[in-house]
């Protein structure tokens, strides 16, 4: 099984797209990165200080990761405050939950315990490990992008815990438009056979900036021809909601699980004609 000869566009930030191009590549596609969302610090960043002495002070009982760009802005944080041993000693002092195997990871490089990864890579996944906990009365950190859903927030409240939710990053449209201009004209010449969506930002970027240029009607008529993969159920939902039909959608989410799962649908047709 393979992808040999298929191009499989690739929407993710520029920094985290060489692992998905691996991969593509590997199982014999030709990968196109197109990066709609670009990932940058928050302007204000007095909350991010606030958490990070809170955690120092040992306020914080739970610390909910939802992806490498969260761990990563708040450790360079406490880096840049010259406080990055001491905070480490005392966040792992704290449970910490990382929402996938990826996110544990890149805890593992800095010598932290992750305590809690759960059966699904996803917001409902979280909710559902910690509602087999006595979290009443906890708090609850979760630094993550300044525009995400509310839906884990909410869950955590209903159960009694005292949610403090951080900025720790932006997830914003590129600066640099070209590269998604390139990529729209050639969805519309018929040029694109898999199109992978691995976050809603990715998807709500690349129809804001269609809608920015005027492209949306042929942009929205040009999604019926190539097969869509979306990561997750919450990345399916947003596809759905912006009237896109998702053909793939894997039971891990996982970027391996997501391009498996491409394959299989690919040799499905195949053999199907």
């Amino acid at each position: 099984m393979s992808l040999e000869g298929k191009v499989i566009a690739i929407t993710r930030p520029e920094r985290q797209a060489p692992e998905l191009v691996k991969l593509v590549s590997k199982l014999g596609g030709k990968p196109y990165v197109v990066p709609t969302v670009e990932i940058k610090p928050p302007r204000n960043r007095r909350s991010i200080t606030r958490l990070i002495n809170k955690i120092l002070d040992e306020q914080i009982d739970f610390v909910i990761f939802m992806s490498i760009n969260g761990v990563a802005g708040l450790i360079e944080s406490s880096e840049n405050l010259e406080l990055k041993a001491n905070f480490l000693e005392k966040l792992d002092r704290a449970t910490i939950v990382a929402v996938g195997p990826k996110t544990r990871k890149e805890f593992e490089k800095h010598g932290v315990k992750v305590d809690i990864v759960p059966l699904r890579y996803s917001s409902e996944g979280i909710a559902e490990s910690l509602k087999k906990l006595n979290i009443k009365g906890k708090t609850v950190a979760i630094p993550r992008s300044s525009k995400s859903s509310k839906y884990l927030t909410q869950e955590l409240e209903k159960l009694g815990a005292n949610v403090l939710e951080v900025p720790i990053y932006e997830c914003t449209l590129p600066t640099d438009r070209s590269k998604v201009l390139a990529f729209i004209n050639d969805l519309l010449k018929g040029k694109i056979d898999v199109l992978t969506f691995t976050s809603s930002f990715t998807a709500r970027n690349l129809f804001e900036i269609a809608s920015e240029y005027a492209m949306i009607d042929e942009f929205r008529e040009s999604l019926a021809k190539p097969i869509i993969a979306a990561i997750g159920s919450t990345t399916q939902r947003t596809l759905e909601e912006l009237g896109v039909k998702v053909d793939v959608v894997p039971k891990e989410y996982t970027i391996e699980a997501m391009m498996d799962a491409v394959v299989r649908h690919v040799c499905h047709d195949r053999n199907s004609r």
